[in-house]
């Protein structure tokens, strides 16, 4: 356990351009009111300072760095080559409070680890073993400084172990987490270290969030083709630290009877060591609300979302999705609204379709939205670029990015649309247009958006990667709606991810 002991340090928070928080590592007082630069790098390079926008270079598997300026002057800083990478792929991204960004390597099977504030430019450091094909990866709410990475398990043509992490958990088959832990800053300091990967049993895509917050601190790691959850203490001072405590069953008799091979619900042992009868619930998509401070899974095969006490660990509500067109869903920061998203196709008009669930209600039900701007657009795919939404952290506002499709009916492509959040406490509930709020990106198919906010959590500006070789990426001032400068970067840049020091203190990341 002592491995996993958060290391402790002091650094003061100040304010700089564009009024983001920065952190100093230097010596400060609370008189303070300016920046407080980083100390000099081993090279005697000052440290980075501003926010930064990470982007993944799809083409030629390497991480772009923009320097995020304002209106004009944002310049790509560095681009690290993909030998650092094991010339592998990039996947998900994500940072910690204590300054580290992990980005998962999925077919070595590990994550890579950069430091973007010590040095002048970002700096490729150490990667860092996972399990078997690492695709999503998380901040932990209750611990910022712990990293949790999802582990898809074996997906080789052919593999007589589908799903499974044969690294770590061969002997008991199924997928797992790996969790690692954030070194802080500094020269000198060592890269970020693994703590423990758990095995989890059961096969499938993972997601995973985490309660807390008065409640028992607990991470819950869904199984899409298990069709449960795995429940892991997360509490540090614990005996259980780490380890699985519980399995929540997501078979449901009555869903099963109305599918073409339907399963049947066995009664499971929560706390044994063999694994469930795989069902055909499919979670995919699984939320912590801090206002009714209750877990929520969406089953995509059964369209429904369960509601989960943490405590208890049982399943409390469900929202029946049947007849709707929502598959897929996020939740508003404050924790009160599940924004639900879907489709419609022909025979009925091509559409992308919102709803909201308000989890304040005494009887919580689905709302429909009506957006006429979302008229003729699509969802999309991975393959074609699929629709995305992000709140800024103070639940103002909602930027949607549209879906590309092939497909003839969808006429509405390479958008991005900003609209005012706090119309959704409205009755009824709405999310109303901003002034400029569609947003032309530039037709080049795919992209991938974040959020940078500042102070209270106020959006500043948006940044929208767009396809192409080169690739470029989109800075849009969140003040007016309108694109102030395209910085031209590496071959078909993907995701991004836009990291500022202390944002994950202060809570400062968009969040779906």
């Amino acid at each position: 356990m002592d491995a996993m002991k958060r290391r402790r340090y002091v650094s003061c928070v100040t304010t700089g351009a564009l009024g983001l928080a920065l952190i100093g590592l230097a010596a400060c007082n609370s008189g303070e009111s300016t920046p407080t630069a980083a100390p000099p790098a081993p090279g005697g390079s000052a440290g980075f300072s501003g926010p930064l926008a990470f982007v993944n270079n799809t083409g030629d598997k390497t991480l772009s760095t923009v320097a995020l300026k304002g209106d004009s002057v944002n310049t790509v800083v560095n681009t690290i080559d993909a030998a650092k990478f094991e010339n592998v792929a990039l996947s998900d991204m994500q940072f910690s409070s204590g300054e580290w960004v992990f980005v998962n390597l999925t077919a070595a099977n590990k994550v890579a680890t950069i430091d973007p504030l010590t040095a002048a430019t970002p700096v490729h450091e150490v990667n860092l073993p996972a399990g078997t094909r690492p695709v999503h990866i998380y901040r932990d709410a209750n611990d910022g400084e712990v990293i949790w990475v999802m582990n898809d398990g074996d997906n080789a043509p052919g593999t007589t172990t589908p799903g499974d992490d044969v690294v770590n958990c061969a002997a008991r088959g199924g997928g797992s987490v790996t969790v690692m832990h954030n070194s802080h800053l500094g020269p000198g300091a060592t890269p970020p270290t693994v703590l423990r990967t758990i095995c989890i049993l059961a096969d499938g895509h993972h997601v995973t969030a985490f309660s807390g917050d008065g409640v028992p601190k607990r991470a819950f790691v869904s199984s899409e083709v298990g069709g449960e959850i795995a429940v892991i203490d997360d509490e540090e001072s614990s005996a259980d630290y780490l380890k699985m405590i519980h399995r929540i069953d997501l078979c449901n008799a009555s869903k099963e009877t109305t599918l073409p091979t339907p399963a049947a619900c066995n009664p499971e042992n929560p706390t044994g060591t063999v694994a469930f009868t795989p069902n055909n619930a499919g979670p995919h998509g699984i939320r912590w609300s801090k206002l009714t401070k209750k877990i929520y899974s969406i089953q995509e095969g059964y369209g429904e979302i369960a509601e989960i006490d943490p405590t208890t660990l049982a399943i409390t509500n469900t929202f029946d999705l049947t007849g709707t067109p929502y598959t897929g869903y996020g939740i508003s920061p404050d924790g009160r609204y599940l924004l639900l998203r879907g489709e419609t196709t022909a025979p009925q008009p091509q559409a992308i379709k919102l709803g909201i669930i308000d989890l304040s209600a005494a009887t919580p039900t689905i709302a429909n939205l009506n957006i006429p701007e979302l008229d003729g657009a699509s969802n999309g795919s991975f393959l074609t670029g699929g629709a995305s939404f992000k709140f800024s952290p103070d639940g103002k506002r909602l930027y949607f990015l549209l879906g590309n499709s092939t497909e003839a009916t969808v006429t509405k492509k390479d958008r991005l649309f900003a609209f005012d959040a706090s119309t959704l406490s409205a009755a009824p509930p709405a999310l109303t247009l901003l002034p400029n709020g569609e947003i032309p990106l530039l037709q080049t198919g795919r992209h991938s958006m974040d959020v940078l906010a500042q102070g209270a959590g106020e959006a500043k500006y948006v940044v929208v990667s767009n396809n192409g070789a080169p690739g470029s990426v989109s800075i849009i001032n969140a003040a007016d709606n309108a694109i102030k400068e395209n910085v031209t970067i590496g071959i078909s840049p993907g995701a991004l991810l836009v990291y500022q020091p202390g944002a994950a203190t202060a809570g400062n990341q968009a969040s779906n």
